[in-house]
Order: C-alpha cells, then sequence, then structure tokens
C-alpha cells in the first residue's frame, strides 16, 4: 500500500508540468461553481465500523476468505463468494452480516504489480456505463472494475432472492474504493439500490461523472483520514478529477465531520498534495486496514 502511495505523489507531481496557467484558471473557476451544499443527514456508524474491518479482512490471501472469520464489528460476518479476475489481480469478497440484514460487496485495495499498473493508468475514458451522462473515468480502474462487474450482478441477484429484505453495501479502501463506487453504479445500471462506505478512496473521474454518481447513489460516504495522500489523487485542477459527496473526515485528534462539499477546504482538502504523508493512509476509524488486524485465519 505504501508503494501505490508514493506512485500516486509522482504521478500527480508530474502532471503539475502539463497544464498552461489559463486551463488552471478555468478548470479552478469551474470548481468554485459547484454549489455548497448542507448535509441533514448522517451515516450509520456501525456500518461504517463494519465497512472497514471487512476491507482490512480483504487484504487476507483469497483462499482463506471462505474459512477466515471475522472479528470486531464485523464478527458473524458469511462470506458467500469469493471474487478474483486473474487478468487484473483485483479480487474481494461478497457475503452477509445477519446482525445488520447486510449484503457486502468488498474489494482488496492495491497489494500488486498489476493492481499498481492499473492505479496509474490515469488517462480518462469514456464512461460507457452511462453513455447519456457523457462523462469520462479513471481507465485503470474501470478495467478493474467491469472484469468483475457481470459476476458481481449475478452473485448479488441470487443473494437478494434469498435475502429479499437486506440492504446491499459495497465497500473498500484506497484502489478497492474506487472499484467499490463503480460497482455500485453498475448495480444502479440494473435497478439495484446500493450504499457506499469508502476510506481513502483516490479520485475516479471527471467533474460530470462526480456530479452523476450523486445522482443515482443516494447514501455514499467517502471517509478521508487527516492527511491521507491517496484521496488527493489523481489531481484535480491538472487533470481534471472530482470527488462525490459526501466526505467524512477524521482529523489528527480522531474527530469526525460531515464535509458540505465534494471537494471542501475544510476537509481532506485544507492540506496540499505537498503536505499529506502514507501513514494516515494505512488507519481509518483507529482501524488499521490489514488482514492480521481484521480477521483470524484457519
Amino acid at each position: 500500500m505504501k508503494i501505490l502511495v508514493i506512485l500516486h505523489g509522482l504521478i500527480s507531481l508530474s502532471t503539475l508540468f502539463f497544464s498552461s496557467s489559463s486551463d488552471l484558471f478555468d478548470k479552478f473557476e469551474s470548481l468554485l461553481n459547484i454549489n455548497h451544499k448542507s448535509y441533514q443527514k448522517t451515516f450509520d456508524e456501525n456500518q461504517s465500523n463494519v465497512g472497514v474491518w471487512l476491507s482490512g479482512a480483504a487484504y487476507c490471501n483469497k483462499d482463506k476468505y471462505l474459512s477466515m472469520k471475522l472479528n470486531g464489528p464485523a464478527e458473524g460476518f458469511i462470506v458467500t463468494e469469493v471474487l478474483y479476475d486473474k487478468r487484473t489481480d483485483l479480487q474481494g469478497f461478497i457475503g452477509i452480516l445477519p446482525s445488520t440484514s447486510t449484503i457486502y460487496i468488498t474489494f482488496r485495495g492495491t497489494s500488486s504489480i498489476l493492481n499498481w499498473l492499473d492505479d496509474i493508468e490515469v488517462r480518462q475514458t469514456a464512461y460507457i456505463t452511462f453513455p447519456e451522462c457523457g462523462c469520462k473515468v479513471h481507465s485503470g480502474f474501470y478495467k478493474s472494475t467491469l472484469s468483475l462487474s457481470d459476476k458481481v450482478l449475478e452473485y448479488i441477484i441470487k443473494l437478494k432472492s434469498k435475502y429479499p429484505t437486506y440492504q446491499i453495501i459495497t465497500t473498500g479502501h484506497s484502489l478497492a474504493a474506487s472499484i467499490s463506487q463503480l460497482i455500485s453504479m453498475e448495480l444502479s445500471k440494473h435497478n439495484i439500490e446500493s450504499s457506499i462506505y469508502n476510506y481513502g478512496q483516490p479520485r475516479v473521474g471527471n467533474q460530470k461523472y462526480a456530479e452523476f454518481v450523486n445522482k443515482k447513489i443516494t447514501n455514499y460516504w467517502r471517509f478521508t483520514h487527516n492527511k491521507d495522500m491517496v484521496p488527493h489523487v489523481p489531481p484535480m485542477k491538472e487533470m481534471d478529477y472530482y470527488h462525490s459527496c459526501i466526505e467524512v473526515f477524521q482529523n489528527e485528534k480522531n474527530q469526525t465531520q460531515i464535509c458540505g462539499e465534494c471537494e471542501d477546504p475544510r476537509c481532506s482538502n485544507q492540506y496540499t498534495l505537498y503536505e499529506t504523508n502514507t501513514k494516515d493512509h494505512l488507519v481509518y476509524l483507529n482501524h488499521v486496514l490489514s488482514c492480521e488486524d481484521s480477521a483470524t485465519i484457519y
């Protein structure tokens, strides 16, 4: 994960040399025109804690998913399906937590060279899931998502037929957070409602896409932690990448606040890329996102 953060930082710094001052001004002016929103709703604290533990457990070896025992707030979670694409090395799992009547779709963050290659493939591509949007998204993240989207849809339809009253939540950390958002949008295409709980998510697409996500996903929570570098990349002004709402910011005192803007200068964006670090990326909601800290392996 640390190598991922360093790679993102290098990419972000290099892009500073490829934008003219007029382009930067135009994009910054466009950002200022994004409407400020005052959000009255709040996130489910229990669901946010379950999500961060599941995201940590996703870093376990995929061969152990079916036998591992989830700990902490995710205790009692049952893995029903293992997700894996050899070409992109994207992996994760789907399962249920009866105590919250929830189906969770969880992906693993960056852990291999193939994952890193997808991370640095920052060129934007047409978002064909919803062509009417006219949006563009990160080509690497999108390619990884489409590699498993059909399987996810198949498994979710099967689980919803068995547990029709269960809600669906997609979740992930780092790279997996971007996949989580894109998968939730794939479900939306098929009129399957889901919520998102993400941690340390990089930006996924351009401003049109960011705004379109908030039209399709009404319960979307994007957690950021203090000076975590990853939410700052790919860069906004230099490469036309933007975040969707709602950001939940955790400061250095571990206090959380719901942010009023998608790119809120009072939250994660109070720090420049040069002020960020890697250590804040590895801990969310006071939990270390690792296999050993999230699950017992048998």
